[in-house]
This record gives structure tokens, sequence and C-alpha cells, in this order.
């Protein structure tokens, strides 16, 4: 199987009389399974919340959306042995974006003690200036 997803991008940025506008603005993707989309809604605290990915075997395809009109929140991979969040991108109330997980998600890497693990890393979200609802739907590679 080849190409059962389009994904479609662009952006164009005016400031001033300064334009900008990307291109491509749309590919074809590979999707092995029909899994997904999931998790779905997901309301989000200040303290953050892990996000249940266990339905997909290999997470690929994801889009996250802010459905908060005032807060935002981050999302990253939170490591429960070294008990820190790594932040890796940001959506702003009312955004959306559309991202692939890395084959690579879970590899371990370091060594010793505080090593994160393909067992214990998490896909994680955290709202600032107040809890948020947001809604994440992730398909299998």
């Amino acid at each position: 199987m080849a190409n059962e997803a389009r994904v479609s991008a662009s952006l164009q940025i005016l400031v001033g009389h300064e334009q900008y506008r990307s291109l491509p603005q749309s590919f074809q993707a590979d999707v092995s399974t029909a899994k997904g989309p999931t998790p779905g809604a997901i309301s989000v605290p200040l303290a953050g919340v892990a996000v249940d990915l266990s339905a997909l075997t290999l997470p690929g395809l994801c889009r996250i959306a802010n459905l908060d009109t005032t807060n935002y929140i981050e999302y990253g991979i939170y490591d429960p042995e070294t008990v820190r969040f790594y932040p890796i991108g940001e959506v702003k109330a009312g955004e959306f974006y559309v991202f692939c997980f890395s084959r690579n998600f879970s590899t371990e890497y370091g060594s010793g003690t505080g090593t994160t693990g393909p067992e214990t890393n998490q896909f994680y979200v955290k709202a600032y200036g107040g809890a948020c609802n947001i809604i994440i739907e992730a398909f299998e590679t």
C-alpha cells in the first residue's frame, strides 16, 4: 500500500512589504494500517498529562488542535525516570498543527542511571494560563 494519506500545508507571511509563501503545499504519505485517529479529545491541566497512544504500535501522522480560546499548550516528551518534560512544540489558542512522529520516538538514549527507555518515555501535553481542551488524532505509520 502507498499514498493513503494526503497532507496539505502552506505558510504565508506578510510583514510590511516582506512576503513569503512556501511550496510545495501538499504531499502523499503512507499509512500501513487503519489504526487511528487516537486518542481524540483530551482535557489538559496546568500540570500536564501523558497522552495515551497505546492503540498504535508505531505512531505516525498526528494532528493536534487546541480548542481553547485563550490559553496555549506545549507538547513533547516526558521522561518519568528523570521526572523531566522536554517540550518540542507549542499550539496557541485556536491553532492546530500536523506532524509525524519519528520512527525512533521510543528509542533509548544514554546509558546508566537516568537513561530514558522505550517503556517509560511518554508523549506529553501541558497547558499554560489555564486548562485546555484539545484534540489529538494520531495514526499508525
